[in-house]
């Protein structure tokens, strides 16, 4: 049986002490209080292509953390939409990149900007279903009162005040 090397063990004690830090510190930034909830949120956040340029892991993971932060999720479902609004936005941007790339048929370029403009239209939806979790959507409110209007009568919707009369000036 082969013995793992001393510094094989010290390397793998100090990533799951890096990784427990790491959900101690995503768990309240998500909102949540399962530290392992967190981390496999934030793994998947960590998973969603990017447009950015880095491959480097943690500096992935540091604008996954970052990102999910700035949306503010207040517990899981907030966390999980928030992952899927960063792929569909990111999504986004690589069809309409790849929409303006140089030497490309009309129909491709045409394709390109209605997978882009169908996911953009999802990331808006997505932003009311936020909002909605949040709590932070305006109510219409209708007041609907039975007015009769009879032939040659008229009548006005909506709100409707009294006019001001211009002040008089005195001579």
């Amino acid at each position: 049986m082969q013995e793992t090397p001393p510094a094989d063990i010290e390397k793998v004690a100090n990533r799951a002490e890096s990784i427990a830090k790491l959900g101690k510190v995503a768990a309240p930034a998500l909102g949540l209080k399962d530290e392992k909830a967190a981390l496999q949120i934030l793994m998947q956040a960590l998973n969603v292509p990017s447009c950015g340029p880095s491959k480097d892991e943690s500096d992935r993971l540091v604008a996954a953390l970052g990102t999910l932060m700035e949306i503010g999720p207040k517990g899981a479902m907030e966390s999980l939409l928030a992952v899927q609004m960063m792929g569909v936005h990111n999504a986004a941007l690589m069809f309409l990149r790849n929409a303006t790339a140089d030497g490309q048929d009309i129909e491709v370029r045409d394709a390109n900007v209605l997978r882009a403009v169908r996911l953009m239209r999802l990331f808006l939806e997505q932003l009311e279903a936020m909002a909605r979790l949040k709590g932070k959507t305006r109510e219409q409110k209708v007041t609907v009162e039975h007015v009769h209007v009879y032939e040659g009568g008229q009548a006005i919707v909506g709100a409707v005040t009294g006019r001001e009369e211009p002040p008089k000036r005195e001579r």
